[in-house]
């Protein structure tokens, strides 16, 4: 596949990338914040052979506190393991062993939703199947932003403004999920 199918873009949605990397019970579905992973998540692993992580419910700790399950298991394994809480983005090879270890206890499909995957420094730790959701740049901020106002009812034009900013790093972080792509299609 040539680099113009393969990589995200500022302004074109594409199918999600599909590709298995060992017959492990193991999906990593990961893509831009926005992209639409919990979404696809939700609509393709439904059912009770499926157990669903999402780091964003592990390590935010708002979310953390609303979580349940699975999410609620490695958020105080985590917590209690580390004197620091690892951060996904400097420690995900780390983070993806230890979510397998956990779960391997479970005879379920590990569904991992997280955008970092990008972030990991070894490859061949991957295992199973890789989802990456590519949704256009353009739209995951818009989305993203939309989101917040939803969750924040009450905001102030001041902290939408902050977090628009900060969002705003996504124009740049795509770039770093190109280069996992391209990683991953070389395997």
């Amino acid at each position: 596949m040539n680099k113009d199918d393969l990589f995200i873009t500022l302004d074109v949605d594409k199918e999600p990338y599909i590709k298995e990397l060992t017959k492990d019970k193991v999906i990593n579905l990961t893509g831009q914040s926005g992209s639409g992973k919990s979404t696809y998540a939700e609509e393709h692993f439904k059912g009770d052979e499926y157990l669903i992580v999402d780091t964003d419910d592990i390590f935010t700790d708002k979310r953390f506190e609303l979580s349940d399950g699975i999410n609620k298991e490695l958020g105080y394994l985590f917590r209690m393991k580390y004197p620091v809480l690892p951060n996904c983005s400097e420690n995900f090879d780390l983070i993806y062993k230890d979510i397998l270890d956990y779960c391997s206890k479970y005879d379920k499909t590990i569904v991992i939703d997280c955008a970092q995957f990008h972030s990991i420094k070894d490859i061949n730790l991957l295992k199973g199947k890789l989802v990456m959701i590519r949704t256009c740049i353009d739209n995951c901020y818009n989305r993203t932003i939309e989101r917040y106002k939803k969750n924040n009812p009450n905001y102030t034009e001041e902290e939408l403004e902050s977090y628009k900013n900060r969002k705003k790093g996504i124009y740049e972080w795509y770039k770093q999920t190109n280069e996992f792509l391209d990683k991953i299609e070389r395997i």
